[in-house]
């Protein structure tokens, strides 16, 4: 931090602009690879096909599918405050 406190506007805004680029660069190149990745192996692509082959069971809309959610996670954490009033010191 000190070394960058002893630059001069000009160094330092320089410095700046290769930090951001490099963030952005890298940033396009994850998602060039990410992109390439999910093409070839098809994430979830199983799941779905044993899905469709199950189609006895109701379809949830998006609000069903939060709900859901919230209350599975609350009822988690309410699991794991029982368990750590209950281990022995």
């Amino acid at each position: 931090m000190s070394g960058l406190a002893a630059l001069d506007a000009k160094c330092s805004s320089r410095l700046g602009l290769i930090t951001v680029s490099y963030y952005l660069w890298t940033t396009f190149v994850a998602v060039i690879v990410g992109i390439i990745m999910v093409s070839i192996i098809h994430p979830g692509g199983a799941a779905q096909k044993e899905d469709s082959e199950d189609s006895s069971k109701p379809i949830m809309s998006s609000a069903d599918a939060l709900l859901d959610l919230i209350r599975s996670h609350q009822s988690h954490r309410r699991t794991q405050m029982y368990e750590a009033a209950i281990q022995p010191l």
